[in-house]
């Protein structure tokens, strides 16, 4: 009996492991999204056209025509904020509401709503989504 109960939660713990980490992405993009694409080891603005279902992104270059759009997937990509966007933030697991108050060298400063200022915070980008 000892192992059949044993067993049980090694499954039930290995079964919810793998849903959780599903359950905590958000997708890398969104249309009209601003965001920055990786091309040649370096970072180049761009706005998402279009998303598919495997969460990869249609991108235009700002500043280049049209025969330079692609398709890039999450690890090329990476949102673009600006103050006063509204985002989601990662925090302890769960995604909250919030705004960014200010950007610099590649942290987000943000507020939570609903929360008084003493939980603003500086964030990386992977803890802020659309």
């Amino acid at each position: 009996m000892k192992n059949k109960v044993l067993f049980g939660a090694i499954f039930m713990a290995t079964w919810v492991g793998t849903l959780i980490p599903g359950a905590l992405a958000a997708s890398p993009c969104s249309v009209g999204q601003k965001a920055e694409v990786l091309w040649k080891e370096k970072w180049y603005p761009a706005t998402v056209l279009k998303v598919n279902n495997n969460d990869n992104c249609y991108i235009t270059y700002e500043g280049y025509d049209s025969s330079w759009n692609e398709w890039v997937g999450a690890e090329r990509f990476r949102a673009s904020f600006e103050v006063g966007d509204a985002v989601r933030i990662l925090w302890k697991r769960k995604w909250y509401k919030g705004q960014v108050l200010e950007v610099s060298n590649d942290l987000y400063k943000i507020t939570y709503d609903g929360y008084d200022s003493s939980w603003d915070e500086w964030v990386e980008p992977s803890r802020v989504s659309r």
